[in-house]
């Protein structure tokens, strides 16, 4: 008689088809999702503050999450003015490099000719014209207004969270503690990575001060917040400033910022990071990876900035069995 397939799949069979149903339900609704995580996130990185507030000063719940709220809001607003003064001036200055930039393609498109190399056929020229600026403007529009709601639901919900979260013990949900349990490593991190990042912020100041790059403040800002997305934020924020080195300066001193700000980083992260780690918030290098590639694959951009957060739940998760079963063995008969 023909061999009969068993009346039950092999428990890896099911496994792998609750994951694969899993995912697709995470990337489908993977906007939703990354609204509320981030949220979550905000709150992690919010509620150190009220909390310190609170057991400092013996403030009540609504008297310590107020008075963060506050502080947290002229900061915005301080961030905000410096950023819109720093886009006037900057907007000054887009003559400015435009000239620079048409000197710097008229010098290396006879060299890449020379080579054999066919570079585009655009301009400079065309590139800024009114209409291309235009277009611009109307691709970037859309996404601006779409990214200002998301913002603001983003604020919404964390505030809310805030709110769950600022309880004492004997008041907490079981969400409630669940939650504040699996956001602890997150918290260690968030705290470690924003140390760091301060620091090293704060150094490549100092570099691109000495070397002259316009807006030194603007381009460390924009580094503090992008180092938050692992290994690849930190490259990224390398680029405005090397690029206004090479525009004013030319490549050597493009090749100054360059290697010094990547110099800084790599100290950061191989010399800094693992002294504020010490034995908290283990994750390594293939963990960050693997993070990166599979959270952005579910959850998009916002993937790789949940990346690292979501692994360490994740690990935590995996880890409470065998910790509740030391704990457990410890426990005498």
């Amino acid at each position: 008689m023909p061999e009969r397939w068993p009346s039950t799949p092999p428990p890896y069979l099911l496994t792998a088809a609750c994951v694969v149903v899993l995912a697709w339900g995470v990337s489908s609704a993977s906007h939703l999702i990354s609204i509320v995580l981030l949220s979550l996130l905000l709150a992690y990185c919010i509620l150190p503050l009220p909390l310190w507030l609170k057991h400092r000063f013996h403030l009540g719940k609504s008297a310590s999450i107020g008075s963060a709220g506050a502080i947290i809001t002229l900061g915005y607003l301080l961030l905000s003015a410096y950023l819109v003064q720093t886009g006037y001036r900057m907007m000054a200055k887009l003559p400015v490099y435009q000239e620079r930039l048409t000197g710097v393609y008229d010098r290396v498109i006879p060299f890449l000719v020379s080579h054999g190399i066919h570079a585009s056929s655009l301009s400079t020229e065309m590139l800024f014209s009114p209409e291309r600026i235009i277009g611009y403007a109307r691709f970037l529009f859309p996404m601006a207004l779409g990214s200002l709601t998301d913002g603001m639901l983003i604020g919404l919900l964390s505030l809310l969270f805030v709110l769950q979260l600022a309880d004492e013990p004997p008041r907490q949900s079981r969400l409630v503690a669940g939650l504040i349990y699996y956001g602890h490593d997150v918290q260690t991190y968030i705290g470690i990575s924003a140390k760091s990042g301060a620091l090293t912020a704060l150094v490549n100041l100092v570099l691109l001060l000495v070397l002259g790059v316009d807006f030194p403040l603007l381009w460390c800002v924009l580094y503090f917040f992008l180092q938050f997305i692992p290994n690849i934020g930190a490259i990224i924020a390398v680029a405005p400033p090397a690029l206004v080195a090479l525009l004013m300066f030319g490549w050597e001193r493009a090749l100054i910022v360059t290697g010094g700000m990547i110099l800084i980083n790599s100290l950061a992260a191989n010399v800094l990071n693992p002294i504020l780690l010490k034995d908290s918030a283990h994750i390594t290098f293939l963990d960050m990876i693997l993070s990166l590639i599979v959270w952005g694959a579910l959850l998009g951009f916002w993937g790789s900035i949940l990346a690292i957060p979501l692994t360490l739940v994740l690990k935590k998760f995996a880890e409470k069995p065998r910790v509740e079963e030391r704990s457990a063995a410890a426990v005498p008969g």
